[in-house]
Order: structure tokens, then sequence, then C-alpha cells
């Protein structure tokens, strides 16, 4: 059993490897028409700018709240459902926070590459890429996922993830797309979507015996760009 999960091991590394009126006042106003039309003209303007300033304050407000110090998640494991609270947590070296449950811990591995370990077995973990969409396109990041699913797949093709319960949901993802390989003891999945201006690429190395992709996923659906 030990040798099977160092291959297993081995097959993870492998896939380290592979990788934008003027208007015209009338000839006969008085002067005190065209005062008193400039200073309406100043004071909508005053009241606009009052609005957007109050507008621009309540999104902020109301994103300092969505991102608050804490958050439940809800996850499955064996079909037993459960519900923790995860803490907010800033990445050291990438521009992302996530809400990460306890009894793991996200270290960075190196720029734009961090893992997100499993505290009882380091060897379930997920590893967590994020890059702008400045800087990258999406496409060439799926298909570099894609390939590296493929590569540790053995001689089988990687399987497509059609249920959407599998792929990261919720506000402000969109174009998630997965694949995985399912080994003797464990699988490997890979997952990329979309998040605000966040390009966001999952790799979760799981084993049977501890099942937690969904928890994984879970907290990788709160990806989001750092407030």
């Amino acid at each position: 059993m030990k040798k099977s999960w160092l291959l297993f091991a081995s097959l993870s590394l492998a896939i380290t490897m592979l990788s934008a009126c003027n208007s015209t006042d009338e000839a006969n106003g008085s002067e005190s028409d065209k005062t008193t039309e400039v200073e309406s003209d100043e004071t909508t303007v005053d009241e606009t700018a009052d609005e957007d300033k109050s507008k621009e304050e309540t999104e902020t407000s109301t994103d300092t709240e969505t991102r608050g110090p804490e958050k439940a998640l809800s996850y499955s494991i064996d079909d037993e459902k459960k519900e923790e609270t995860a803490k907010l947590t800033d990445s050291d070296e990438q521009n992302y926070s996530i809400y990460k449950l306890d009894g793991y811990s996200l270290t960075g591995e190196e720029p734009n590459k961090d893992s997100l370990y499993y505290d009882e077995n380091s060897a379930v973990f997920m590893r967590v890429e994020t890059i702008s969409k400045d800087e990258a396109d999406y496409e060439i990041i799926r298909d570099t996922m894609i390939e590296s699913i493929a590569a540790v797949s053995i001689g089988k093709e990687p399987v497509k993830i059609d249920k959407q319960e599998k792929l990261p949901q919720g506000e402000g993802i969109s174009n998630q797309i997965g694949y995985e390989s399912k080994f003797e003891l464990g699988t490997v999945s890979g997952m990329v979507f979309e998040q605000g201006n966040l390009i966001v690429r999952l790799t979760i190395f799981d084993q049977n015996s501890v099942n937690l992709t969904d928890a994984f996923l879970k907290m990788g659906e709160t990806i989001a760009a750092k407030q």
C-alpha cells in the first residue's frame, strides 16, 4: 500500500512540471436669469457628486460585508453533510484571499502558486494558482490544466467533470471547467474558472481514505482578489 501511494505522490509531482451642449443664452435674457441658471447647474453638479460618492461608499461597504472575517461553509464527505466556519485568509504570494477551514494550512510554493494542505495528511492538498486576465489568456490556462491532468492519467484519457455541483459555483464565478484522473488510492482533479479579473486554477490531490475533494472545492469557490 505504501509503495502504491508513493507512486501516486510521484504522479502528483509530475503535474507541477507541466505547466483589458453647449447651450446658448437668449439675447434678451436678464443677468439675474443667467445667475440663477448657473447656480442651479452648480447645485445639480454638487448633488450628483454627492450621490455618486454615497453610491461608492455603499458599494464599498457591501463588499466589505460580503468578505467579512468569517463565513459558514457546507461540504460533503462520503455523502455526509458538514458545516463549519471558515476564516478569511490572504495569500502571501498572490493577489487573492480565501475562506479557509480549520485544520488546513495555506503556504506559498512560488510566485503564482500556493498549496492549501490538510494538516493531518500533507499528501492531501489543493494547489492554487491565480493570474490577472491582463497577463494571461483563459484558453491557455485551461488547455495547460487539461494537458497536466492527461499527463498523470497513465494510458487513459482524463474524465471531464460534467456535474455542475462538482465544479466551482458562486457569485462572480464563470467559465468553470474541470477534469479528473482516478487511481487505486485517490484522485487528481484540475479546475479552471474566472472570478472577477482573476483566472483561477485549482489542482486537488485527494486520497480515497480521506475524501476531502468537496471541502477543497468549497474553499476554492471563495477565492477572490484581495480588497
